[in-house]
């Protein structure tokens, strides 16, 4: 391998432990699914840092850390699966029992890591890949899981593509963030039953997928930092636990509903929580009740829902082919230039120049 080769390896290794490393780190206003991306990103970049040992020797040297023991493929397919659970299934939880997902990778790094102790010093060294069963567990068996869970993923994210049009998404990453890290995942997939099955030469295609995939990720991530947070639409569902029990719900949400659409109070840019409620002749408190319960966000990512979809209403109108961006976003209750970008994208996935583009093509 050449050195310029094995330098890339380890940059991108190591930018992706960075990564991998933050995302993983609690975080106040993070998305639980990034998490997950965490620890699939922790994986890959292992494999990456194995790939630049082994091509430049360290593997080998007297005094080698041996980081690849704490590499399996088994925590993949339970990444996989969490993190897209945790963006395409409404009202997900992570769980306790989901750590169980995990104890087959940890039975795997704490039995390699007894192997390797034992073989330091051992007359016949055990080798574990030479055992056909353990090669089935821990080479074959997760790239069938993997490829079970992108299967209903993809079926799962087609649905949540076609719910976003009627605005109907569950709370999670926005489905044009989610569309590239799934198709990175299926080709990963695709390679590695080539690689692992069919004995197929193709890990330097591999390796230049996940270099590619993580310098990519890193640089969005960095770029903005709205890339991996969650998108709430409007989406009904009844209050399972109504903290007013005097009053209707539903009836009131509709009611709501349906001032802001006829009078569209949501076009202005100061509206309060305290204003709203006073039109509806109903608390503050419960205004926002409603809110929180039927739409699964705060008044102001409420408002901002409103205001997106007249920004579109608009750019789509005839009669409004003449005012800027700017000023479709003004007269549909945004402040300013740059909290109507910031909203837009994270509603949309795209900047508004690039929607327009998109929808005139």
């Amino acid at each position: 391998m050449e050195s310029w080769q094995t330098g890339l390896l380890l940059i991108a290794a190591v930018q992706g432990l960075l990564l991998g490393v933050t995302m993983v780190l609690p975080g106040k206003q993070k998305h639980v699914s990034g998490i997950y991306l965490g620890i699939i990103i922790l994986v890959l970049s292992l494999e990456l840092l194995t790939a630049w040992s082994i091509g430049s020797g360290y593997h080998h040297s007297p005094q080698v850390i041996p980081f690849w023991l704490l590499e399996s493929y088994l925590f993949l397919p339970a990444a996989a699966w969490l993190f897209m659970q945790s963006n395409l299934v409404a009202d997900f939880r992570p769980r306790p029992q989901h750590l169980l997902l995990f104890v087959p990778g940890f039975v795997e790094v704490i039995t390699e890591s007894i192997a390797y102790v034992y073989n330091l010093s051992a007359a016949h060294p055990i080798a574990l890949l030479r055992i056909r069963a353990w090669w089935l567990a821990t080479e074959i068996l997760p790239v069938i899981c993997m490829a079970a869970v992108l299967v209903w993923s993809g079926r799962a994210l087609l649905q949540r593509i076609r719910q976003d049009k009627a605005l109907a998404a569950v709370a999670g990453l926005h489905p044009t963030r989610l569309l590239p890290i799934f198709g990175s995942l299926a080709l990963l997939v695709v390679l590695w039953v080539a690689d692992a099955v069919l004995l197929w030469p193709v890990f330097p295609a591999v390796a230049l997928l996940i270099v590619v995939s993580l310098f990519s990720l890193s640089f969005f991530t960095y770029t903005q930092s709205s890339f991996l947070q969650a998108v709430s639409l409007v989406k009904s569902r009844p209050a399972v636990q109504p903290a007013f029990h005097a009053r209707q719900d539903e009836l009131e949400w509709e009611r709501l509903q349906s001032l802001l659409a006829q009078d569209g109070l949501y076009k202005r840019s100061k509206l309060s929580l305290e204003e709203l409620a006073k039109s509806l002749d109903l608390p503050s408190r419960y205004v926002s009740h409603l809110i929180n319960t039927y739409h699964g966000a705060n008044f102001h990512q409420y408002l901002n829902s409103w205001r997106v979809q007249e920004v579109i209403r608009k750019m789509a109108d005839p009669a409004e082919q003449h005012k800027t961006l700017v000023a479709l976003a003004l007269e549909s209750g945004f402040s300013s230039k740059s909290s109507f970008q910031q909203v837009f994208k994270l509603h949309t996935g795209q900047s508004p120049s690039q929607f327009v583009k998109r929808e005139g093509e």
